[in-house]
């Protein structure tokens, strides 16, 4: 079974995450690590919309670090995000290109809808949410903070509000312990921002919250230290407690010190400075909808993300080949490719690769969106034969399609696809191949041009590394070049698709080329 590990990178206003994920082709995963670096990347520069020097350079260190890591666990595939501080700060652009000359990671900018969204994804993937009930998910960053009202399995309604905890502490600078001046303006900033936003939220009728990410994990933690429940403090996701609980916590830590919360055996040495403030807001929050449940999920923005790549993933096949509810060849093609335990992340990307030369050649193979069909099926099923034998599985491949059935196709449609299957490696096609001799002239040709792109393909891939993410192809009367994009050094791809790309060339009367972008 096919595995890929990722990465997934979180850059939070306070703190960088990495998160490493092993994914299976079921959709099951496991979590190989998990880091994080308080970077801070919004301390004393919020207000001013600039990422301060230190800042910038604490964080550009952490992703140095984190680059690190990836290389010695063998990743290829980094999802990096950025969210409040770099997408509202004036040199944020400046730092994602140094992130990526420096680092070598490059980062995605999200929008604070975009953010809420994805961890709705999730918290819903992490927590069982009320179902018939409407529920309020809140996650607290940084630099903002999030609100989702979920109904049955879906996002209904997503805001996304720059009062995250470092602006707040940018904003309210509060002493140790707060005051209560400090707490009045506290409160009167967060009647400022927020109430637009409660009126529309008790449009819905809410009495459930789920709160998500750090600050609420901290009060999680707290209040089943408070409780004395140990089991639950020891892992706190899904962890339910009513409101009178959360007062409990409230009044403990508001009049607090920063060094007696240091003391408290719970409490996140991170979360120190900003927990007070974090709980004044959900205390907010909790009064004006009159919640009487909390919820706490430590599933958000990361585990959103491989959610979010898992099912991305899972509709590829789709985007190649069609959806399977409504094509019977697809239904037939994915039940086939599934019985004898294709490799989907190696098949899907020949299947991209080949679409790709398909296209780039249509001008001078004529061929059209039935013929392309065929090449992007064959891609699916080059390799199911390694089922039986991986030693000449690409005659198993040919002998398993054109014994199938597969629903859908006629014979000449499976007898042409069997063909393609069975030489996209090893030898050409040849008139004493009895398969091959008794097709048409123009099938015999229509087998040469998909196989002779499948070849090259499944070759670009050879190593199942996943490292081409895309191609050019130019064509002169004289050769076929391929510019070749790929994530890393793609020599050995590009050595073993040169050597297989003897039978395009002789169906297409063209020298091949290929060469890596750089």
């Amino acid at each position: 079974m096919t595995k890929e590990t990722i990465a997934i990178i979180d850059l939070g206003t306070n703190t960088f995450h990495l998160m490493i994920a092993e994914v299976d082709e079921r959709d099951d995963y496991v979590i190989k690590g998990k880091y994080k670096e308080p970077v801070k990347l919004g301390e004393g520069g919020l207000s001013a919309g600039k990422i301060t020097d230190e800042a910038y350079k604490r964080g550009i260190e952490a992703l140095k670090m984190f680059r690190t890591i990836i290389d010695t666990s063998g990743i290829v595939r980094v999802l990096a995000f950025a969210t409040s501080a770099i997408r509202s700060s004036s040199n944020g652009l400046a730092f994602i290109e140094d992130a990526k000359k420096e680092a070598n990671i490059p980062i995605k900018t999200i929008n604070g809808n975009e953010e809420a969204s994805i961890i709705f994804e999730g918290v819903r993937n992490g927590v069982q949410l009320p179902f018939e009930e409407r529920a309020l998910v809140m996650d607290i960053g940084g630099g903002s903070v999030e609100f989702i009202v979920a109904h049955e399995g879906r996002a209904e309604f997503l805001r996304s509000v720059n009062i995250g905890g470092a602006r707040l502490l940018d904003k309210i600078k509060p002493s140790n312990p707060i005051t209560s001046k400090e707490l009045g303006e506290l409160y009167s900033l967060l009647d400022n921002e927020l109430s637009g936003l409660i009126k529309e939220l008790k449009e819905f009728d809410l009495s459930v919250l789920v709160g998500s990410s750090g600050t609420f994990e901290s009060i999680a933690t707290l209040t089943a230290y408070f409780r004395k429940d140990k089991v639950a403090a020891m892992n706190i996701n899904g962890y339910r407690f009513e409101r009178k609980d959360f007062d409990i916590s409230y009044n403990k830590l508001l009049p607090s010190t920063r060094q007696e919360r240091m003391k408290i055996d719970s409490m996140d040495g991170t979360r120190v400075e900003m927990i007070v403030l974090g709980v004044c807001l959900v205390n907010y929050v909790i009064q004006e909808l009159n919640l009487s449940q909390i919820m706490v999920s430590t599933h958000a923005l990361k585990e959103g993300i491989l959610h979010r790549y898992m099912r991305d993933k899972k509709m590829r096949l789709t985007k190649f080949i069609g959806p399977a509810d409504r094509n019977l060849r697809v239904k037939a093609v994915q039940a086939l490719a599934i019985k004898f335990q294709y490799g989907q992340e190696h098949a899907l990307k020949v299947s991209e690769l080949a679409s790709m030369i398909f296209d780039f050649l249509e001008p001078y193979h004529h061929f059209g969106a039935v013929e392309k069909e065929l090449l992007q099926y064959a891609a699916i099923l080059h390799d199911i034969g390694k089922f039986v034998q991986v030693s000449g599985h690409h005659k198993h491949s040919q002998y398993i399609v054109a014994n199938s059935n597969l629903s859908g196709f006629n014979t000449t449609e499976l007898l042409v696809l069997s063909n393609i299957v069975r030489y996209h490696r090893r030898a050409t096609p040849k008139i004493e191949h009895q398969p091959y001799a008794i097709l048409l002239p123009k099938d015999k040709k229509l087998v040469q041009i998909l196989a002779g792109i499948l070849r090259i393909a499944d070759n670009l891939d050879r190593g199942h590394r996943n490292y081409v993410t895309g191609l050019k192809v130019m064509v002169s009367p004289e050769k076929i070049q391929i510019l070749v994009q790929a994530l890393s050094n793609v020599d050995m791809e590009i050595k073993f698709a040169l050597e297989n790309s003897d039978l395009l060339e002789e169906v297409m009367a063209r020298k091949v080329e290929i060469r890596q972008e750089i």
